[in-house]
């Protein structure tokens, strides 16, 4: 069978491509990868160009941006250049195996791919799928998802992450819950004709919202309750006074702050997000590290990520969120660079020990997936396995923005 021409990386010319080629199997496995990635293809993907091949437990690092203050001119103090690194561990070694019968085999290569291959590419997209959903818990910024109105709940998380100065550029994503989902494709500004026009008759037909408001929606089953559990329903703490203060100045990286100036004994649980204001006048968002019962209103706040500037005596510290012990299930409003997504190719070892093994990858998305054909002699199968390696990491707690809607409304 000849390659198909849609396949996005290794050629193998005019061989005749049969049921033990593991390059056709890969290759059509990456390209199944690319179309049913779903959070992971709007999310910023890194490689290490210079590896052919990584294994279990090794770190890539990705490069972000510096951040600087403005000075008055001719007294101002030089900041040292130093790009920052953040190092995503390669811990994610997933693998879907299959055993072909001899019925199997004698069908051709295509028939394969159909039964097996792309479902075994679903799985490995999905599982990838779940592993960057669940970093919804790094988003330093939340917002209500009131269920008045879906116009009304969508800007107001616009509103929430241009105040946080996030890059309002072309590169914004909304995923949406099934239950969000569903408030927004009943409600006639999305998909009818007099709220919408084309696009309003479109989404009746393809049940797809599109472009709202600058962000690109999509509705992602790892989303909801039913799939996730705790990823999406959680509470934030019995934190009702939701401002306090530092109470003492604090340098750029700093990830333990002293606070004071709430209520009584209130509770901020791991992953609670909190907003500190900062001497240059911003705000850094990040999310609490671990669980923190206040005494008197006060107590040691560990933060997951240091300071990305210095913080002054006094500064205010905002608890985002509903608060209180609601139970919420949340949706994900992110910019492209909030989270990443970084792969590595697998080596090929094991084609002189007897079995058949490619890895391919895309150069342009760092995509890698390894195929291994092999046969399994005590029970006479030839065995098909896919694996890829892969980490994800939070670039950016400040870019993300949780939507959360109470459970109990």
């Amino acid at each position: 069978m000849p390659p198909d021409p849609s396949l996005p990386m290794v050629a193998v010319g005019s061989t005749t491509l049969g049921v033990y080629n593991p390059i056709f199997y890969a290759n059509e496995a990456l390209l199944q990868l690319e179309k049913s990635l779903g959070m992971a293809a709007r999310v910023h993907r890194g490689y290490d160009s210079e590896r052919s091949s990584s294994g279990l437990g090794d770190t890539i690092n990705i490069r972000r941006p510096d951040s600087f203050s403005v000075q008055t001119g001719g007294t101002s103090t030089a900041y040292g250049v130093a790009t920052e690194t953040v190092g995503i561990t390669l811990d994610q070694w997933k693998e879907v195996k299959f055993a072909l019968t001899d019925k199997e085999l004698a069908y051709s290569g295509m028939r394969i791919v159909e039964d097996h291959i792309r479902p075994a590419a679903y799985a490995l997209a999905d599982n990838i799928d779940t592993a960057l959903v669940n970093l919804w818990k790094d988003a330093g910024n939340a917002v209500e998802w009131a269920q008045v109105s879906p116009v009304t709940d969508i800007t107001n998380v616009r509103k929430a992450m241009f105040d946080a100065s996030v890059p309002m550029d072309g590169n914004l994503h909304m995923m949406l819950s099934g239950t969000m989902e569903q408030e927004c494709l009943v409600n006639s500004a999305f998909s009818q004709w007099q709220g919408a026009g084309d696009v309003g008759t479109a989404t009746q037909t393809r049940g797809a919202l599109g472009t709202k408001f600058g962000f690109q929606c999509f509705a992602n089953q790892n989303a909801s309750g039913a799939a996730t559990g705790e990823n999406t329903y959680y509470t934030h703490g019995s934190h009702a006074d939701n401002v306090g203060a530092v109470t003492a100045d604090y340098a750029k990286g700093t990830t333990t702050i002293a606070v004071d100036g709430f209520t009584g004994t209130e509770t901020i649980l791991e992953n609670a997000p909190v907003k500190i204001a900062m001497a240059n006048g911003g705000h850094h968002y990040t999310t609490a590290a671990s669980d923190l019962t206040l005494v008197s209103g006060g107590g040691d706040l560990v933060i997951a990520d240091g300071l990305r500037s210095a913080v002054s005596d006094d500064a205010v510290v905002t608890l985002l969120g509903l608060g209180g012990s609601l139970n919420c299930e949340t949706g994900l409003a992110f910019h492209r660079n909030a989270f990443a997504l970084a792969m590595a190719p697998l080596p090929d070892v094991g084609n002189e020990l007897g079995a058949k093994v490619a890895t391919v990858s895309d150069p342009v998305t760092g995509l890698s997936v390894r195929s291994r054909v092999y046969y399994v002699g005590n029970t006479s199968q030839v065995h098909v396995a896919l694996d890829v390696l892969y980490g994800v990491k939070t670039l950016d707690a400040a870019l993300a923005c949780r939507m959360e809607r109470d459970l109990a409304v």
